[in-house]
């Protein structure tokens, strides 16, 4: 699974399993893991409002 598949499954159902975040990799999980801190507190858990693509992040040198 990856984020964008996992934001889907989220605004459809409102749950994940904990196998579907075992099967993500660790950079997508803690992109979705922020994503629903900030969906949680801004946007008062209306799943509509979670982002679909995953913004690109500048890699650390």
């Amino acid at each position: 699974m990856n984020y964008e598949a996992a934001v889907k499954q989220l605004q459809e159902t409102g749950s994940m399993s904990l196998m579907d975040f075992k099967e993500m990799s660790y950079e997508d999980l803690e992109d979705l893991l922020e994503e629903i801190k900030k969906w949680a507190l801004y946007a008062n858990g209306n799943a509509d409002k979670l982002e679909k693509k995953k913004k690109k992040k500048k890699k650390k040198k």
